[in-house]
């Protein structure tokens, strides 16, 4: 009875380890009423594309600088019988107009009063098509035509690529999110004037979470070529883990001082594993801990970190194959957080 609930345990473990998000309007929709404080960070490289990924972010530094982005309802231009509602999302000085429904939202051009700069498109950029999941990806082409102090045009044309092309596990310096979707945007575009022509892409990494409406992470590459010259590439990226909402349909929608975390987190990589393998876990509060790796036959067993306080915050450490003679096969990773438990399966190739 004892080996029926470990393995009860085991699959139980491997069923959440293998559950994916699925991106909705419900969920992940633009609300009226929304605001985020984001926090910027020190731009960190992507990681790779596929399944069961660990992207390990936990030692992002922060630049110190705080960007604000707010949802507000564009009151002013409503659509008439169609489902669809109509935003304005502020960010850096610019106001994005959008339209969003059940089957996703669109961008329809943005406002720019400080640079005196507008632009309407005339075929508009399909952000987000719901419902979105991994390995689904759909382009879309835009245009439209810009103007400053209503005089200079811009006319603007490109394709809008999203692409969902991994999911895995997310550790943040103060949390571990599983089951995390990583969706990336390629925005490709020509703007041309009388003065010349621009060509951009932009490219935008960013992860979704269970929990939260918005991206936790974003990191972002822009490189513009100006009239031929040499290409000028900037880096940017951003955590918003921050995310509240006034609205009551976004009972979803981590406020400032709730987290989805669970109160203790745990997460090993790689697995499969051949020479060492890498465990973290997140402590809530401060508890005692130990590490026991074993195998089901009972042959071997061995404490690889003996009962002890530790502080809350993110914790790591590493087990090597050939110090420990492990031989190819199933091990078990179990550790103890005063009375809560978590167990984790380990393939030795």
């Amino acid at each position: 009875m004892k080996k029926i609930h470990i393995l009860l345990l085991f699959s139980f473990i491997l069923s959440n380890v293998s559950a994916q998000v699925i991106l909705n309007h419900r969920s992940n929709g633009l609300v009226a009423g929304d605001s985020s404080r984001p926090r910027e960070i020190v731009f960190v490289e992507p990681g790779r594309e596929g399944e069961n990924q660990v992207w390990d972010f936990s030692g992002i530094q922060f630049t110190g600088k705080t960007t604000f982005n707010g949802i507000t309802e564009n009151l002013a231009v409503k659509s008439a019988g169609i489902n669809e509602q109509n935003f304005i999302v502020s960010d850096d000085g610019y106001e994005y107009n959008f339209t969003s429904g059940e089957d996703g939202y669109r961008e329809t051009g943005y406002v720019n009063n400080g640079k005196k700069l507008t632009l309407n498109y005339s075929s508009p950029v399909v952000r987000m098509q719901y419902p979105f999941s991994y390995g689904e990806h759909f382009s879309n082409p835009f245009s439209g035509v810009a103007w400053v102090n209503n005089v200079s045009r811009i006319d603007v044309g490109g394709v809008y690529t999203v692409k969902a092309d991994a999911f895995g596990t997310l550790i943040l310096p103060d949390r571990i999110l599983k089951n995390t979707l990583r969706v990336t945007t390629t925005k490709q575009y020509l703007q041309t004037s009388v003065c010349g022509s621009t060509q951009s892409n932009i490219i935008k990494y960013c992860w979704f979470s269970p929990g939260y409406r918005y991206p936790v992470l974003t990191l972002m590459v822009s490189e513009n070529t100006y009239s031929g010259r040499e290409p000028v590439i900037v880096k940017s990226a951003w955590l918003n883990v921050n995310q509240h909402a006034s609205d009551a349909r976004t009972s979803a929608v981590i406020s400032e001082n709730q987290s989805t975390t669970p109160e203790n987190s745990v997460i090993v990589f790689p697995n499969p594993f051949s020479e060492q393998v890498t465990y973290n876990y997140f402590l809530r509060n401060q508890v005692h801990v130990s590490v026991e790796l074993y195998d089901m036959s009972g042959k071997f067993n061995i404490l690889v970190e003996k009962k002890s306080f530790q502080s809350e915050g993110l914790h790591t450490g590493t087990l090597n194959a050939l110090d420990l003679g492990l031989s190819p096969g199933v091990y078990y990773l179990r550790f103890m957080f005063d009375k809560q438990v978590f167990v984790s399966k380990l393939v030795k190739i």
